[in-house]
């Protein structure tokens, strides 16, 4: 029997359903909750008891004191940590990691690969693991990152190193699932408090990333490879946490009537591999673009083209497959879910302008405010906007569980967008941009946790909670690795008109002859030395002079960059206002049970209907 088979629903409870959903949630007594059915999966006749989710007065107080509840609970906070680490502590050091194992121009492979595979991990987990249970999917992605820790630790190349961010981009696919992970885990009105609590203790990873990757690298002996023990210590930490403590419902709880053989033959195995080809192929192009090759290049056009019409064929596929039976890799009911859609939307906003700013601000720091300070104050700086973003991650979530979803979000949306835009005014000054930009990064930050947890309540049973989550993962991938290329592309074609116009005429003015202006300017941008060896006639008043005129064409560049943030954030600044608010009917509802190892064969065994 398919998925898409009728479920075996009696008359009675449909009806029980439709009464209890058409009924304000308050007004019941609370000695009566156990009794509504707020979600279709609690009469899912196909699945036991045990995975059909509880009402949270079901469950013994001491659940949430249990060894599996907390030791789930940690598990996912690792995880998290684990995964964001990968990225977050390597990328900053991709450079010096060159030095040491190349030089070679495939070292931007690493974030690009790592990017690319962590976005297709994020549905394929998230389909495959509603489908056929959670627990070995999630153990398997923090193996991933054990394997590729290992191989990091070894590494003797740059192409061995691409390879290292394939494994831990795909291990971070599932890891990266917290959000909806932790959410199913916790009664509907906490899920906002659970994410709360993962990114407080994923801090270290997300919010002290760079300061963290700088402090391995130049206080300890083992440089930047301290970052990926880092990674390994916390990825051997989550796999002995998932294995021992998370028992969520197996395959045979999740379909009693069908067996696992049944299950992989009805599988759309085709429409996943449209999909992973497909965004493979897309967000590669959108890599490429600006940087490996321009824009107008045939490689990025048709990888763009291509992965388009891919995703063209992706959803003709899923909606008239011919074959009988067959459970669609992405159900299409979830695309025309309005407010799923509309909080991606501006998931996907928040991500183009956090990812944007993370390109944008290093840039800023070493082009503006590097000269004179030392390397641990140049790590504060880079590390400053992350710092602020999560910290607004942490406290957008706690106090959306007491000022509801819609209000938040709409409050850091409508906060953030002119602020960062703003940030951009005068970046000559350091305290005014930050002044600015702090709050800024920590409103877009508050908005974006709060619109991540919330992709998981409006959907129409909590059965489709993985997919839902992994393809909001997946469109706010796509949003923002589009942002982060025209960012960049913006950056580079204004820097390539600010400052000729800038250092030009300040060096000749300063008695620079013009044949030393190609030398002069590229000694500024660090590609060659900048002394009176390598250009002629450069005295130190002229590099004063060209130095300050540098600084104000970069300056002047990155302000076009920060005004682009507009063209994301003010659809966005539109879209938070028809978000949906949660429904206060299912705030007791809890998806997922976690059980004993040892329960695991009587509640297989449970023949209740």
């Amino acid at each position: 029997m398919g998925e898409n088979a009728p479920k075996t629903i009696e008359n009675e409870d449909v009806v029980r359903l439709e009464r209890v959903q058409s009924t304000d949630a308050e007004s019941v007594p609370i000695e009566k909750h156990h009794e509504s059915i707020v979600d279709p999966m609690m009469i899912d006749a196909d699945r036991a008891r045990e995975a059909r989710g509880f009402d949270v007065y079901e469950l013994p107080r001491g659940y949430w004191y249990s060894t599996s509840f907390l030791g789930s609970f940690f598990a996912v906070c690792f995880a998290a940590l684990a995964g964001i680490s990968g990225f977050a502590c390597v990328s900053p050091l991709l450079s010096i990691i060159n030095e040491e194992l190349g030089p070679s121009s495939s070292i931007s492979w690493y974030s690009t690969a790592w990017v690319l595979c962590q976005g297709i991990g994020n549905l394929v987990s998230g389909r495959l693991s509603d489908i056929f249970g959670r627990r070995w999917i999630f153990i398997g992605g923090s193996v991933f990152g054990v394997v590729g820790s290992i191989l990091a630790l070894t590494a003797k190349s740059v192409g061995q190193l691409v390879g290292v961010a394939v494994i831990l981009g795909l291990g971070a696919g599932p890891q990266l699932s917290y959000f909806w992970v932790v959410a199913e885990l916790v009664p509907m009105r906490y899920r906002y408090l659970a994410n709360t609590a993962v990114y407080t203790l994923s801090f270290p990873g997300v919010g002290l990333g760079p300061k963290l990757a700088y402090s391995f690298q130049y206080q300890t002996s083992a440089h930047w490879r301290g970052s990926f023990w880092f990674c390994l210590t916390l990825n051997v930490i989550s796999v002995a946490f998932w294995y021992i403590f998370y028992h969520p419902p197996t395959l045979k709880m999740l379909h009693k009537r069908q067996a696992l053989k049944e299950l992989l033959i009805s599988f759309d195995w085709i429409g996943l591999a449209i999909y992973s080809a497909s965004a493979w192929t897309f967000l590669m192009g959108i890599g490429w673009g600006g940087g490996a090759y321009p824009w107008k290049s045939a490689h990025v056009i048709a990888s763009i083209l291509a992965g388009a019409a891919g995703f063209a064929v992706l959803l003709l596929w899923c909606g008239y497959h011919p074959i009988k039976g067959m459970t669609p890799f992405i159900p299409l009911h979830l695309l025309r879910n309005g407010p799923l859609m509309l909080v991606t939307i501006c998931t996907g906003v928040g991500a183009s302008i956090y990812y944007g700013t993370q390109v944008i601000w290093p840039t800023a720091v070493t082009a503006l405010y590097s000269e004179g300070r030392s390397t641990s104050d140049v790590g504060t700086l880079f590390a400053v906007v992350v710092i602020c973003y999560t910290g607004g991650l942490i406290i957008g979530n706690l106090a959306a569980t007491f000022i509801g979803n819609k209000v938040a979000i709409c409050f850091g949306m409508c906060t953030a967008s002119p602020l960062i835009a703003a940030s951009g005014v005068n970046l000559l000054s350091l305290h005014e941009t930050l002044g600015l930009l702090i709050p800024g990064a920590f409103f877009i930050g508050f908005m974006e946790g709060i619109a991540l947890t919330n992709c998981s309540f409006p959907l129409d049973t909590q059965e489709e909670i993985g997919t839902a989550g992994g393809l909001c993962g997946t469109l706010r991938l796509l949003i923002s690795n589009t942002a982060i290329s025209i960012y960049s592309t913006t950056l580079t074609n204004r820097l390539s008109s600010t400052i000729p116009a800038n250092v030009i005429p300040a060096a000749t003015r300063a008695g620079l002859d013009e044949s030393a202006i190609p030398s002069l300017i590229s000694g500024l941008q660090g590609l060659t030395p900048l002394n009176s060896t390598y250009i002629h006639g450069l005295t130190p008043d002229i590099t004063t002079v060209a130095t300050a005129a540098y600084k104000l064409a970069n300056a002047q560049a990155l302000k076009t960059v920060f005004l682009v943030t507009l063209a994301f954030s003010g659809p966005g600044m539109i879209a938070c206002w028809f978000v949906k608010t949660d429904d206060k009917k299912k705030f007791n509802f809890v998806a997922q049970h976690i059980h004993e190892s040892k329960q695991t064969r009587a509640l297989e065994a449970d023949n209740d209907a």
